[in-house]
């Protein structure tokens, strides 16, 4: 039982290192704990956004993808509980507002793989 107990404190303890973690790309930088996205401009100027904790988390998600597609069906699940085609109008409205977020870095670019999912795209 000690086993279990150990195991199990140790996945808090990476999930918690995770959620504190500060994530960059690009020119952004995604703080999950303060739930913002901090722009650092090239002429050393910096602009913060609040984020929400799902904008947050899916932000997260997507920066963490390297690239790939994240499912539509993984989203739903995981943020809205459930895969209804009410919950898919929901994230379609939701990724336009990250997509308004990102275009403070020209660099970033979140992609609709239609029908699938949703990727993050850094250009050089």
């Amino acid at each position: 039982m000690l086993r279990i107990s150990l195991t199990f404190a140790s996945e808090i303890q990476i999930l918690y290192r995770n959620y504190m973690k500060e994530l960059r790309i690009g020119s952004l930088e995604l703080n999950q704990q303060k739930q913002e996205l901090l722009l650092r401009a090239p002429d050393g100027t910096q602009d913060r956004r609040k984020l929400s904790f799902r904008e947050a988390s899916v932000l997260r998600l997507l920066i963490e993808a390297h690239g790939e597609i994240v499912e539509n069906h993984i989203l739903l699940m995981e943020f809205w509980g459930t895969d209804s085609v009410y919950s898919l109008n929901s994230l379609y409205v939701f990724m336009s507002r990250l997509k308004q977020l990102l275009a403070l870095d020209s660099s970033l670019t979140i992609v609709n793989a239609r029908g699938i999912g949703y990727r993050l795209i850094r250009s050089e």
